[in-house]
């Protein structure tokens, strides 16, 4: 993926599917407060790319293995903001 250094979001290349700059933002967010809705946010649009899938193959075969990684990530992160420290995996 293309990172500006002024822009930490990818670029909006049209190689960038627009569920990963979603998924990007939950993952970088450092505000605790504010993290859970973008991961909510970034799992909601990588199901509905999943769902999109399930009717036209993805241009990139890559895709689905790339949406797989990235709901398990969320997911690993969502447990560490329920666990007894509260804290993000970077805190």
């Amino acid at each position: 993926m293309l990172l500006s250094k002024r822009n930490p979001c990818p670029s909006s290349n049209p190689g960038v599917p627009d569920w990963y700059q979603t998924y990007f933002v939950a993952v970088v967010e450092h505000d605790r407060q504010r993290a859970l809705p973008q991961i909510e946010l970034a799992q909601k649009a990588i199901h509905d790319r999943v769902t999109q899938l399930q009717k036209d193959p993805p241009w990139n075969p890559r895709e689905l293995q790339d949406l797989n990684n990235a709901s398990v990530y969320l997911g690993i992160l969502l447990q560490h903001i329920g666990s007894d420290t509260g804290n993000l995996l970077w805190d």
